[in-house]
């Protein structure tokens, strides 16, 4: 009896023709819970920036690297991605237009990756646009259904790349991926106007944030997530006052209600039941303050089409919290 061993043979040179590729292969890098949590911040802020071309759009600039570039629509170096803050049709200080979601992290050898959803909704098209709240009536239910805002014909996802600098985590390349039936931003260079560009953001260190710890940021973003909980089901019970009132301190105030009694009472004036979903919150940023943090966040309140009726986006707008 004759054996052969090259099948052996074979099988040895693929192994280590595999462990000499994965030599050459520079290993990812360890990413710290404040790693994610500054990536994560990073692209909330983000969206903020571009929506209200603040600082001439400098502040969306700021948070790209120095070389950092945009690809749809395509620009490169600081004033050309100032450009593209300040090119937004409706760009303002309570503009709320990309809200973006899903935002997920990868570490790599560089620094990290990262893609996340992003659709646009427009606010100004009746009722007095985002802000519109009707009057206060006596039953919130009253004007469920009334629309005031649309989704425009803009949705995708952004691939980015993140890199770590002196100043905190910035973006190396983000780019736009449009979803099925978008219309993509024009792939030309942006044109830069004549404008007198700042020698720094307004944001200070925007991206590195040492006096909270990654804890204290994954306890707001917490408290934030359970406001639609509470306001809209009481954490599917129903009842939604308690619920509600308990995420604000005792001292508290909102909207004209002053106290715990009187947000159990603003809860319960509200839509709800226990499986009512209506308050969407997102891009949410947050900064050191004394005694604290504050923070803010875009809203949607969407109602959802019963009986075969279409859904409708009822209000639009940013949080500011403390």
């Amino acid at each position: 009896m004759r054996r052969t061993c090259a099948g052996f043979v074979v099988a040895v040179v693929t192994v280590v023709l595999a462990l000499t590729i994965s030599a050459q292969r520079p290993p990812a890098a360890t990413l710290t819970p404040m790693d994610y949590v500054e990536i994560r911040q990073l692209v909330n802020r983000s969206a903020f920036a571009i929506d209200t071309g603040s600082n001439s759009g400098y502040d969306y600039a700021d948070l790209f690297a120095e070389d950092g570039e945009s690809v749809r629509p395509n620009a490169k170096g600081r004033d050309q991605l100032a450009a593209c803050a300040r090119a937004g049709a409706r760009t303002g200080p309570e503009n709320t237009t990309h809200y973006v979601m899903n935002h997920v992290i990868e570490p790599t050898a560089e620094g990290a990756i990262g893609k996340e959803s992003v659709v646009e909704l427009n606010w100004d098209i009746a009722n007095g646009g985002a802000g519109a709240r009707g009057g206060g009536p006596v039953s919130g239910w009253d004007l469920v259904g009334r629309k005031a805002g649309e989704v425009a014909g803009f949705a995708g996802h952004f691939d980015d790349v993140y890199v770590r600098t002196p100043a905190g985590w910035r973006f190396k390349r983000r780019t736009f991926v449009p979803s099925r039936g978008t219309t993509a931003p024009a792939g030309s260079p942006v044109t830069t106007a004549s404008v007198t560009p700042p020698s720094t953001s307004t944001f200070v260190a925007p991206t590195k944030q040492t006096a909270l710890t990654a804890l204290d940021y994954l306890e707001i973003a917490q408290l934030v997530a359970s406001y639609g909980h509470a306001l809209d089901s009481g954490f599917g019970k129903g009842e939604n006052g308690e619920a509600y009132a308990n995420l604000y301190t005792d001292e508290a105030a909102f909207a004209g209600a002053e106290g715990h009694a009187q947000l159990v009472r603003l809860g319960q004036i509200q839509p709800r039941g226990p499986d009512y979903v209506r308050h969407y919150l997102t891009n949410h940023v947050i900064e050191p303050a004394p005694g604290g943090a504050s923070g803010k966040e875009y809203l949607a309140v969407i109602d959802v089409g019963e009986g075969g009726k279409p859904g409708s986006l009822f209000l639009g707008g940013h949080y500011e919290d403390s």
